[in-house]
């Protein structure tokens, strides 16, 4: 196999050429390639640029070898400033040339549309943070910041696919306000239909680590239209009084919905919401625009920061939302009772249930928000109703005692936590104290009588076995001496 031609370089000086061949085309001068035209720049190449220029334009190129001949003085090295502009011009055309339309990865994508999807995705991030940071700072801290509803939103899957495809197996959304907490719910079990070959394992292998819903569980509702319709109209339905008013024609009036970003060690995904409206939309024949996904935390951390805002000035502020996502992470609420949905309370699953999610991430933001702009926690609404509200501990243990026996208990919890103070430079004496004390409990020891029971013992004894629990009084003459508790020697 022949080796492959090295490719030309392009440098200043062929741009330097190029451009004096032009100049020298249009006064009439004919070449007959690049090597003549490359001999006749190269002199000037290392001549005063700007004077050749000048020369060129006044004289033609036979007056020119004689002024070079007549003046040789005149000539002398280009400077770096005027090799430098061609020398740039060599170096953008490379990186032109080197563009990333024609380089592809190995399997055949081209890194322009790499780039281009990363410069959209980054564009989609920015504007999804503005409208979150807009969306919170235009409410008013004392009004509009307590009612206005939020909506979160959980998806539990069984495999992802290709291009961003998770085949869903249940899907959560809640409602809520930092006034009345908690408002609304809405869970689905969703059938995935027939899984591809070679994804079984996968799919059985991730619902066996997390949510436990068995893929080939017929219980999973089929009509995706329904579910799309009952999740738009739990998006739009505002409630007043005695009638409801259901927004079916302006789409564009949907709320946006929040869940946890990606995460490679727990089912949180906001990729998996939005692949799942997104089926759903499909599904329904409508644009899956409609649907806007946004992440928990960034609402978290504006919403927290914006309660703590007041007349006087600023509280402490949360830094970033990296803290916030980690106050999340930390789901304090996980093992509260009667959150989750049938299916995972029998189970005992109901940390992974994506119902009792939803609803966990509910008494998150409430716990840490509330309290900052003067409301007092509902049980049920706020958080869960096995929940402590005093702010020292969240769960209560002393359920059904009277306030003077909680009052003992929490202080008794609060004493537990009291450290125990060593003086390391007495370990030897005490030491020596418990060996002494040790002594003298083996010594009064020795002067009681053997007892005269065996129990749990079993052996030979007048023809017999003594086995189980029952206490029998040992006769005299018994061959073995007892010592302990029910030992024979």
């Amino acid at each position: 196999m022949a080796p492959k031609s090295k490719k030309n370089i392009k440098n200043g000086f062929y741009y330097f050429m190029k451009e004096l061949r032009e100049l020298e085309e249009s006064k009439g001068r004919k070449f007959s390639g690049l090597k003549e035209v490359s001999d006749f720049a190269n002199p000037l190449w290392t001549v005063n640029i700007q004077f050749t220029y000048l020369l060129l334009s006044v004289i033609d190129i036979f007056t020119m070898v004689i002024v070079f001949g007549t003046f040789a003085y005149l000539k002398r090295a280009m400077s770096f400033e005027e090799k430098e502009f061609y020398n740039r011009k060599a170096s953008l055309a490379k990186g032109t040339d080197e563009d990333s339309r024609h380089k592809f990865t190995s399997l055949g994508v081209s890194y322009a549309d790499i780039d281009a999807e990363a410069r959209e995705q980054e564009e989609y991030m920015n504007v999804m943070l503005q409208t979150i940071r807009n969306t919170v700072r235009n409410l008013d801290r004392t009004t509009t910041l307590l009612t206005h509803k939020f909506y979160l939103c959980h998806v539990n899957y069984f495999y992802k696919g290709d291009n961003d495809f998770y085949s869903v197996a249940e899907i959560a959304l809640s409602e809520f306000n930092l006034k009345d907490g908690l408002l609304n719910t809405i869970h689905f079990f969703v059938d995935p239909g027939k899984i591809p070959l070679g994804l079984r394992f996968e799919a059985k292998d991730w619902a066996e680590k997390t949510h436990g819903i068995p893929y080939d569980w017929k219980c999973g509702e089929k009509d995706y239209y329904k579910i799309f319709t009952k999740i738009r109209n739990f998006l739009t339905v505002s409630i007043f009084k005695s009638y409801e008013i259901i927004i079916k024609d302006n789409l564009s009036c949907i709320p946006p919905v929040y869940t946890m970003p990606d995460s490679l060690n727990s089912n949180m995904c906001l990729s998996a919401v939005k692949s799942a409206l997104t089926t759903l939309c499909e599904a329904s024949n409508e644009n899956p625009i409609i649907f806007r996904v946004y992440p928990f935390p960034q609402l978290f951390f504006e919403i927290r920061n914006k309660c703590v805002q007041t007349d006087e000035g600023v509280g402490t502020l949360m830094p970033s939302v990296a803290i916030v996502e980690n106050e999340i992470e930390k789901d304090v609420f996980s093992y509260a009772k009667d959150l989750g949905c049938p299916f995972h309370e029998e189970k005992d699953l109901t940390i992974h249930c994506s119902l009792s999610i939803v609803t966990r991430w509910v008494y998150t933001i409430c716990d840490h928000c509330c309290k900052h702009v003067g409301i007092s926690l509902e049980l049920g609404k706020h958080c869960p109703r096995d929940a402590d509200v005093n702010w020292d501990y969240k769960y209560t243990r002393t359920v059904g005692k009277s306030s003077k026996d909680s009052e003992s208990s929490s202080a008794k919890k609060k004493n537990d936590f009291m450290p125990t103070i060593i003086d390391h430079g007495k370990l030897k004496e005490i030491r020596e104290q418990q060996l002494l004390e040790e002594q003298e409990s083996l010594r009064k020891a020795e002067g009681l009588r053997p007892p005269r029971s065996m129990i749990g013992a079993a052996g030979p004894l007048n023809d017999r076995m003594i086995i189980g629990r029952g206490v029998r009084q040992i006769p005299e003459e018994t061959p073995w001496p007892i010592s302990g508790r029910g030992k024979l020697l």
